[in-house]
């Protein structure tokens, strides 16, 4: 997060963005969940939020769309109630159609989304960094209480939800306006194949690799990183000057 909010200061809120999605809660909610109740149960929460990524979509699209004109709550709710009921949809279909499914919605989403070039974002308060932290911590803790209270598909559905992204919008549009929240909401959508990339290697390595799977995956995410991270629309630096 401390990482996040440096980046949103030199290069924008869509970079911001991108950084706060990458899947840092969920690597350490499947070691959290692996320790808790085993192996197959995180691969199969891993499983679970590959395929709530159309879910992330569509929450990011609507928030993003209903910020600068309805404003944050009504955008947050907006979003919120497209996710469930995108989640709701999904656990109907296969698996594979639901993962399948995203890398079109991947390839056509940033289109929809906020582009330009924004400003750089203000200084961020160490209040606001240390709600987004933890907010990240609630993730993970609610990771493993769903995992046994109701399933680790459930689990895959709660963790997979934006939680910091949202956080991180709700800050900047509160601070910065309501541009700068949608924003931060196009780079989340820019950093969501980063997401899908570590699901997807976890769900195949665990079961041999157990917990080292991370190890596979983490570079998988980074690479992923490097190909999304071109797309990502930085800040206009200001002249220097003289």
């Amino acid at each position: 997060m401390a990482a996040a909010a440096q980046v949103g200061q030199r290069l924008g809120p869509s970079a911001a963005g991108w950084v706060v999605a990458l899947p840092v809660s969920l690597a350490i909610a499947v070691v959290a969940v692996t320790l808790d109740a085993g192996a197959r149960v995180a691969d199969t929460m891993a499983l679970s939020a590959g395929t709530h990524v159309p879910a992330q979509i569509l929450f990011a699209v609507v928030f993003a769309s209903l910020l600068p004109r309805r404003g944050l709550f009504l955008g947050a709710a907006g979003g919120g109630i497209a996710y469930v009921a995108c989640g709701v949809a999904l656990t109907h279909v296969p698996a594979g159609f639901a993962v399948a499914s995203a890398v079109p919605a991947l390839a056509l989403a940033p289109r929809v989304m906020p582009d330009g070039r924004p400003r750089p974002a203000a200084q961020t308060r160490r209040r606001a960094t240390a709600l987004t932290c933890a907010v990240s911590s609630v993730i993970v803790g609610a990771a493993v209480l769903t995992s046994r209270a109701a399933g680790p598909q459930i689990a895959g559905a709660v963790v997979a939800f934006p939680t910091m992204s949202m956080t991180l919008a709700a800050v900047l549009a509160i601070r910065d306006g309501r541009p700068a929240g949608a924003h931060a909401l196009a780079g989340l959508v820019r950093s969501l194949p980063c997401y899908l990339v570590f699901c997807l290697v976890i769900v195949l390595a665990t079961p041999m690799l157990g917990l080292a799977a991370i190890g596979l995956a983490a570079p998988a995410c980074v690479a992923a990183g490097r190909a999304t991270w071109r797309g990502v629309p930085v800040a206009q630096q200001p002249a220097p000057a003289g």
